[in-house]
């Protein structure tokens, strides 16, 4: 009998859930929702990590995927789809909105210097080479071109109007692009934010300190 006492005793232990599991739990059933506006998922979601440790074997009988459509059905949250950051304003954050924009600028910036330096190359193939200079000096004039907003057909008012909506355009696209695929790289675009904040602040910081020269 007194044998028997401690096997019901531990039959009735809730099981050890190491605190990392609980944590991944919870961050896997975040992003299966990053479509969600994301006060609405933070309403979902609030309290989870709690309850996974009051209830630890939901996370060994229940997946993300299905507590995640669990939660989605009781509160009526329909898929958003590829376009959701644009129903949503602040998708998946605002802090991530910012930070999209932030690396859709980046790219932006990227692609119209990549373009001045082609059109330089370009001269090697159907042109005159010596008429564009030399190669530093044509990197030159490139950077000082998206200084302080890059133009377009000559005009850098014209050049906001356009590009700063594309930044956000392109910078939505992609960062749904990547999540829908793979929510676990919201760390990666995070770093991603930063490089693309590196460039954003040395390709303009250039121009200025050449434009006050």
């Amino acid at each position: 009998m007194s044998n028997a006492e401690p096997s019901a005793a531990s039959a009735g232990e809730k099981p050890f859930v190491p605190s990392e599991a609980i944590r991944n739990y919870v961050t896997a059933v975040d992003g299966l929702l990053l479509d969600v506006p994301w006060r609405r998922r933070r309403e979902l979601t609030t309290g989870l990590q709690e309850h996974l440790r009051e209830n630890p074997d939901q996370i060994t009988v229940e997946q993300p995927e299905e507590y995640a459509a669990e939660l989605r059905a009781a509160a009526g949250a329909v898929p958003g789809g590829f376009l959701s950051g644009f129903r949503s304003v602040s998708w998946p954050t605002p802090l991530e909105w910012w930070e999209s924009v932030l690396r859709g600028a980046a790219l932006i910036l990227l692609a119209l210097l990549g373009y001045k330096i082609l059109d330089h190359l370009s001269y090697f193939v159907v042109g005159d080479p010596s008429s564009q200079g030399s190669w530093p000096g044509a990197l030159d004039r490139a950077l000082q071109t998206l200084y302080p907003v890059p133009a377009f057909r000559g005009s850098t008012g014209t050049g906001l109007l356009i590009y700063a909506p594309l930044a956000v355009l392109v910078g939505q696209l992609t960062t749904a692009a990547v999540l829908l695929r793979a929510p676990q790289r919201r760390p990666t675009l995070r770093i991603l934010s930063y490089v693309s904040l590196g460039i954003v602040l040395a390709m303009l910081g250039y121009g200025a300190m050449r434009s006050f020269a």
